[in-house]
């Protein structure tokens, strides 16, 4: 039986593979994608998700994206937030964008901030009308928890 080098550090006994190139990689050179790391990990490109990547793969394809991702992120939590029960402050200010839809979230601050995210990521500062609506789900039975939707308009351009 032939034992495996690790192409990072090239010991001998490298017993996990880089799901992107396929390199055999050591326990301690190997880099796993942690969603644990990521408040809204389902927002990351499925490519990244939950995989376990070696050094020169992690750099080349997934920190990029996470780097960007965090940048989103950081600017999402500073996004404002006029909900459709301020519709007075609002009422002169254009509607000109389509409506970002989030659909079946966990909990109220998820959807909100995935508004906001969204928002970021077309481009824009500000969501107005943001409509916040639960339900009730009856998966299996008698258990019920509540699931959360959203709906907002973006608005003011962020400036390059």
């Amino acid at each position: 039986m032939k034992k495996s080098q690790c192409q990072s550090c090239l010991k001998d006994k490298s017993n996990l593979t880089c799901q992107n190139c396929s390199q055999d990689c050591c326990k301690e050179c190997i880099i796993f994608v942690d969603s644990n790391e990521f408040e809204i990990v389902t927002l990351l490109p499925l490519k990244i998700q939950e995989k376990a990547f070696c050094p020169s793969c992690f750099n080349i394809e997934a920190s990029p994206i996470i780097a960007e991702y965090k940048e989103i992120l950081e600017k999402a939590k500073l996004v404002n937030v006029y909900e459709i029960e301020q519709s007075q402050e609002t009422h002169k200010m254009p509607r000109h964008e389509r409506p970002i839809i989030i659909k079946e979230c966990n909990d109220r601050n998820e959807t909100l901030m995935r508004l906001a995210f969204f928002a970021v990521q077309r481009g824009f500062n500000t969501i107005i009308d943001v409509d916040l609506k639960s339900r009730k789900s009856h998966e299996g039975g008698t258990y019920r928890k509540l699931v959360w939707s959203g709906k907002a308009i973006p608005i003011n351009r962020l400036k390059p």
